[in-house]
């Protein structure tokens, strides 16, 4: 982001509030990544940044323990290691295993499934990481639980170890046996030891010193008293001190090799000292968060400011530990009124509102969460120019108005619809007219190039300026004129006067001084403010019922294409029903021919048919005129469905039979015929007698399935039809034999009981009229004999 000018950062206190969050920091590269934190500019990666805090911070909401803590940089030790033969000291080993040590926690962490459902991000940033057990054995091997060589790092070493404690052992002896022979003699001191260059010496009486064999350390300051080591100490002494130098060559040669282990694992480590720095950042940026209660609100592309019960971070903290309470302020910012001109009393809060405003902004481009609702809305601006305050330079040889003016030109130089501008007091600092009149030629050309932004002012030409010019609204801080105090609340809708008479007398000013002014002034001023705010409401009533009359049309024309909507359906189910009643009657004229075929039969036997093969010619006539309604009434409905859906069935769309509900696909379309494949089965329908479908759920084969879960969804491959009517029994059949071939089962088995046979006969007649079915049978008797049928496909 492109921040203008260079101490801009400073003066909207971004500085104050990342230094803050430094402070949670638990390593010296994360907080100096953070002190050279990035102002994004990209949606995608801001939505990220936000989204990853976000993750971090419900964390501590849910009160559990990141497996983070202090860690030093390994940077430069792993730089080092990297040259072949380089031997790293002791305390770089250490520095590495904590590395290791706090990678490991956080990959177990992660590995948690039901930890994983709430921090994908958290765990994309962990990913890499390539870290196993293996250096931790190796180093632990080496070293202790505090961080000390062990002693049994190499059979060398343990010997050496070994070695000492026994000679130590031994001086220890001589020393004692020194001390006491010494110590009945009355050559030492009350304190009989101490210890001088890292020796166990004697303290020695001066006028003794002679008596008593052995080296001169030190003497004390005093004169008095000699620090001498036994002679007879002095030869176990060296012993000692040359089993340290081997133990120190061997701890050397330890350490090289673990140093040889580590080496092809020096990438893997600086990326995972990379991945805790940044991890220690979105901590740091949670913690934050936490403490200022810290939301995600909704960002958008293009540039926009919806802020809802927005507060200062900074003044949040301040007040909240002082016990004081601060007022939220509510700002929008769109095409319509991108840039807001803040008026209002001095000391009311008008500067306060501008720098939150641009805080916020910039807060959320360096992905903090901030103190608004989470319903609120952020654009993203590439770029932000502020002037803010006195900025004279005598370096510079800039004036007040100088320095404004400078900023000011900058800003038409630069901005765009991209850009947020905050200009406090904007046009101040020189004679009112004529700063007045410059400072409206650039907010017209600010509005012109469709800038956003926040400018305070106590000019009225730029209120009135706003309230004619679109792009531009004008809004004030409440000022209580009982008790003359500012409320601090703002108003978006009406400019604000300065109240400076009103100010000055509550400050004490002589009260001839104040009339004198307010002579001096006249009453133009006055009556131009108080028409301005009388115009703003006026508007603003406008605009209520304006956009009142706005939402009733829309909601009136919500009102009928509903009804519309709700007419076509209403005919469509009526044409299904009338198409269901017609499919009915047409299957009881089948039924009714049928049963006179079988008739015909009989009185075929009796030589008797000239009156029935009149009856059959009338039956076959009714069924013809049933049967083109039908078609015609399939037609009305399919065309009807096509106008509802803006296309006739096409291939590719999923479909399933009016009358089933097994879902397919199609594959051809040709004269008025579909081919449909369902399952395994590929079948020529007519499209009238198809209606679309959504797309069924399909389980990829590469993905591990939960077996159980599928089976639940499978048909069962037996039935029972005992305690059932025969109606209701062949309706539960059809539908059994249905899904158990779209679903490919190769048998299946029927319970139907003995009872007079009526059931099983039916049954039988069932299995017939389906060409699938191979064989159908009785069991053994064991396995219920004639009241069961198994059925083969």
């Amino acid at each position: 982001m492109f921040v203008y000018p260079s101490d801009a950062l400073e003066r909207l206190e971004y500085i104050k509030v990342i230094d803050h969050i430094r402070e949670y920091c638990l390593s010296e590269s994360g907080s100096l990544q953070l002190q050279h934190i990035a102002i994004e500019t990209d949606v995608h990666v801001v939505e990220k940044l936000l989204k990853e805090t976000e993750e971090f911070r419900n964390i501590f909401e849910r009160g559990e323990v990141f497996p983070i803590f202090g860690f030093e940089s390994i940077f430069y030790d792993i730089e080092w290691l990297k040259k072949d033969g380089y031997v790293l000291d002791v305390e770089a080993i250490q520095r590495i295993y904590f590395v290791i040590s706090i990678s490991l926690a956080v990959q177990e962490f992660v590995s948690d499934e039901e930890k994983r459902k709430f921090i994908p991000l958290l765990c994309n940033i962990v990913q890499p990481m390539e870290l196993d057990q293996t250096l931790i054995r190796e180093i632990d091997k080496v070293f202790d639980s505090k961080g000390e060589i062990k002693p049994d790092a190499s059979p060398e070493l343990l010997k050496i170890s070994k070695q000492i404690k026994s000679k130590e052992r031994e001086s220890d002896k001589i020393f004692l046996q020194e001390l006491e022979f010494f110590r009945t003699k009355g050559f030492l001191t009350d304190s009989f030891e101490s210890i001088r260059n890292g020796r166990r010496v004697l303290t020695v009486l001066s006028e003794h010193k002679r008596k008593v064999g052995g080296i001169i350390h030190d003497e004390s300051a005093t004169g008095k008293s000699m620090f001498i080591e036994p002679e007879k100490l002095m030869s176990i002494n060296i012993e000692i001190n040359n089993l340290y130098a081997d133990r120190k060559a061997e701890i050397y040669k330890i350490i090289r090799d673990l140093c040889i282990v580590i080496r092809p694992y020096s990438e893997q480590l600086l990326t995972a000292q990379e991945i805790l720095t940044t991890l220690d950042v979105l901590r740091a940026k949670a913690k934050y968060a936490y403490e200022i209660k810290g939301k995600r609100p909704k960002i958008q592309k293009k540039s926009c400011l919806r802020i809802k019960v927005g507060y200062n971070p900074v003044l949040y903290v301040k007040n909240r530990n002082a016990g004081i309470p601060i007022i939220p302020f509510d700002l929008v910012l769109h095409n319509n009124n991108r840039i807001l001109i803040l008026s209002g009393p001095n000391a009311g809060g008008k500067s306060v509102v501008l720098k939150s405003v641009g805080l916020l902004q910039l807060l959320l481009q360096s992905g903090v969460l901030i103190p608004v609702d989470e319903n609120s809305e952020f654009g993203i601006f590439k770029q932000i120019f502020v002037d803010i305050g006195d900025q004279q330079s005598l370096e510079d040889d800039l004036s007040t108005y100088s320095s404004h003016l400078k900023n000011m030109k900058i800003t038409l130089e630069k901005g765009g619809a991209d850009s947020l501008i905050l200009f406090d007091e904007f046009g101040a600092g020189t004679d009112p007219k004529i700063g007045g009149a410059m400072a409206e030629a650039v907010l017209y050309h600010l509005n012109k190039e469709k800038c956003f932004g926040v400018i305070t002012t106590h000019y009225s030409n730029l209120k009135f300026f706003a309230f004619k010019a679109p792009g531009i609204v004008n809004g004030s801080m409440e000022f209580d004129k009982q008790k003359l105090v500012p409320t601090y609340q703002m108003h978006v809708g009406k400019p604000g006067s300065s109240f400076a008479f009103e100010i000055a007398r509550k400050t004490g000013l002589p009260e001839h001084i104040i009339e004198y002014a307010q002579k001096k002034s006249g009453k133009n001023e006055q009556a131009v403010d108080e028409m301005l705010i009388s115009l703003m409401d006026e508007k603003k009533e406008f605009e209520k019922k304006f956009d009142a009359l706005i939402d009733k049309q829309d909601k009136l024309d919500r009102l009928i294409k509903s009804y519309e909507q709700m007419t076509a359906d209403i005919e469509v189910k009526r044409k299904k029903m009338k198409l269901e009643a017609k499919e009915s009657a047409a299957h009881i004229l089948y039924s009714q021919k049928h049963e006179l075929q079988k008739a015909i039969q009989e009185v075929k036997k009796i030589k008797d048919e000239s009156s029935l093969k009149k009856m059959v010619e009338d039956l076959k006539e009714k069924q013809k005129i049933a049967d083109e309604q039908l078609v015609n009434l399939k037609q009305e409905v399919y065309d009807q469905e096509v106008k509802k859906q803006n296309r006739p069935i096409e291939k590719g769309d999923f479909v399933k039979m009016r009358s089933g509900s097994s879902v397919g696909e199609v594959i051809t379309v040709s004269n008025k015929k579909a081919e449909v494949q369902m399952g395994h089965f590929k079948l020529f329908i007519p499209v009238i007698d198809l209606e679309l479908s959504k797309e069924p759920i399909v389980i990829s084969n590469t993905k591990s399935i939960n077996t159980d879960k599928i089976n639940k969804n499978l048909p069962e491959s037996k039935i029972d039809l005992r305690e059932y009517t025969k109606q209701d029994a062949m309706r539960l059949l059809q539908e059994f034999l249905d899904r158990a071939l779209l679903h490919n089962f190769y048998e299946l088995k029927i319970i139907h009981g003995h009872g007079t046979g009526v059931m099983k006969k039916e049954v039988w007649k069932m299995l017939r009229e389906y060409k699938d079915v191979k064989k159908y049978w009785h069991p053994e008797s064991e396995q219920g004999g004639e009241g069961v049928t198994l059925v083969q496909f």
